[in-house]
């Protein structure tokens, strides 16, 4: 089967995602991201679309949506398809299982980094891999290992970041030792660092609507996305946490850019004292305010140290690895550390 990959948006730098597969039948998106900046550029839409592939219901991921046309074929899971606009035909895929694209078997696994999140196989030119994003060290998400596939998309937000999340949360406790507001997305970051807060022996944790919300919905079912177990964990911390107050020690509020949801309004109320504490990505106005010492930065591992994309090449046995999410200044460097092909090339077409 001739196929063809367009990468186009997500390589050679933190971007939107937004992946196109071709075959002689069909057309294929997988993500359709918004951007990150406020002004950033928008990425081309690709014309004849028969359906897109949504990882996970991150802004980066899926905000682009609105710009496709209406009745498309939209294949997400359950928790992703609550974060959707109305007026799309949404297809409901398992977290963790198998579907159809006519003639295309598409296997999906938890992806370790958001609730409803998965990475896609798809059985076709030796299978590709896309990982959206994800995570190998979540305390809270299950990491399904992929079967194996000759072309690998993969999350590389970190590049070659080699830091264990581990040996991060000495630091994390001590910025928070202090009241604090982390801007977090909902169905990430925001119900994984309560847990580790109250298993630390910290209760002062207040979760905005959304934030509890999620908390909520884990507590309630596993959809594949959860470590094994973890829901009684979850259930107990919904009967210890406090109502929302803005005394609580540490405030977890949306949205992880920090200037809009809840932690934006936060931020902007002259009673809020709290330092605000981000643990992922900077977009470029937060990140001045971090270099003007405005607000605490410390990294707190969602996406691939090196170690996880080592892993992840040999479980995938992959010949071809496309880095997204990250700027590429060494490839040969890459391709010594990955032991693999690293395709910088936005287009890449097989017969």
């Amino acid at each position: 089967m001739t196929v063809s990959i367009e990468v186009i948006s997500g390589l050679n730098g933190k971007a939107p995602a937004a992946i196109l597969i071709a075959t002689p039948q069909q057309r294929i998106l997988l993500d359709a991201g918004g951007g990150l900046e406020p002004d950033a550029d928008l990425w081309p839409v690709p014309e004849n679309l028969d359906a897109v592939l949504l990882s996970h219901d991150h802004v980066d991921h899926i905000a682009g949506l609105e710009r496709l046309p209406p009745g498309l074929a939209v294949y997400c899971t359950k928790t992703t398809a609550q974060a959707l606009p109305a007026g799309y035909d949404i297809r409901l895929i398992p977290v963790r299982g198998q579907f159809q694209l006519a003639d295309i078997t598409v296997t999906t696994g938890s992806c370790g980094h958001a609730l409803g999140g998965v990475w896609f196989h798809l059985a076709m030119a030796g299978g590709i891999f896309y990982s959206g994003d994800i995570s190998m060290e979540s305390s809270l998400f299950h990491f399904a290992m992929p079967p194996p596939a000759q072309i690998a998309l993969v999350d590389a937000s970190y590049g070659l970041y080699d830091v264990a999340r581990h040996t991060q949360w000495d630091k994390l406790q001590s910025l928070l030792s202090l009241p604090g507001l982390c801007p977090v997305p909902p169905s990430g970051r925001a119900v994984e660092l309560a847990l580790l807060l109250a298993r630390s022996g910290r209760y002062d944790i207040a979760l905005d609507a959304p934030c509890m919300a999620m908390l909520e919905q884990m507590a309630a079912h596993n959809d594949g996305s959860l470590r094994p177990g973890v829901e009684a964990e979850l259930r107990q911390l919904l009967q210890v946490l406090l109502p929302f107050s803005l005394q609580a020690g540490v405030v977890l509020a949306a949205d992880p850019d920090g200037q809009s949801g809840m932690a934006g309004e936060l931020r902007a109320r002259s009673d809020f004292h709290h330092r605000t504490l981000f643990t992922g990505h900077l977009n470029r106005v937060a990140r001045q305010q971090w270099l003007d010492g405005e607000v605490e930065f410390c990294r707190w591992n969602v996406h691939p140290t090196l170690r996880c994309l080592q892993k992840l090449v040999a479980a995938l046995a992959c010949r071809r690895l496309f880095p997204l999410f990250t700027p590429i200044d060494d490839v040969l460097h890459w391709q010594q550390t990955l032991g693999c092909e690293i395709m910088m090339q936005s287009y890449f077409g097989t017969d």
